[in-house]
């Protein structure tokens, strides 16, 4: 009997407990986003710098990180380097990473810069995903490729943006 009465007690509160839990990481803010290129050392470190130099000065709660699908390199190219040092960005101690799908799933917004994501991840990212084909190669243009991706990181700060200040409008955009 007292079992029985201590189940009755027990079981709703713990149920309880969960849903606010559940509630309250729901309604968590993610703050992460996610560059991704296809050897993860040049145009998604060029978009991360160039994100956080902005969300910095802005002072927005976002950071972002750069990922490859395909990694081919420990290092960033001495171009790269040189380039965004001009920009006042130190990237030097930079080792370029492997996508991975727990990457994304912590990421408030997904960017894919002129690559195909793996369908698994692609279905993970799923709204929160936006795809730049128009950037084109740094090793052709250094200049073009970082005008693209300043052009792009500015209009995706300015949703972000937005959002940061009217956290009661949000909605997903692509």
């Amino acid at each position: 009997m007292r079992f029985a009465m201590l189940k009755a007690i027990v079981i709703p509160v713990f149920a309880l407990v969960l849903r606010c839990s559940a509630a309250q990481q729901s309604t968590v803010q993610k703050t992460e986003v996610l560059f991704i290129c296809e050897h993860g050392n040049v145009k998604s470190l060029m978009a991360a710098s160039y994100f956080n130099q902005l969300a910095q000065e802005r002072s927005l709660p976002y950071r972002a990180l750069a990922r490859g699908t395909n990694p081919n390199s420990t290092t960033v190219p001495p171009a790269i380097i040189n380039g965004l040092r001009a920009d006042g960005i130190d990237v030097s101690s930079f080792h370029p990473s492997r996508l991975r799908n727990s990457d994304i799933s912590k990421s408030a917004r997904t960017v894919a810069i002129g690559v195909e994501l793996p369908p698994d991840a692609r279905q993970l990212a799923q709204s929160s995903l936006e795809e730049w084909t128009d950037v084109p190669s740094a090793a052709l243009s250094y200049a073009a490729t970082q005008e693209a991706l300043k052009t792009h990181v500015a209009q995706l700060i300015d949703k972000l943006s937005d959002t940061a200040a009217h956290p009661s409008s949000r909605r997903t955009e692509k």
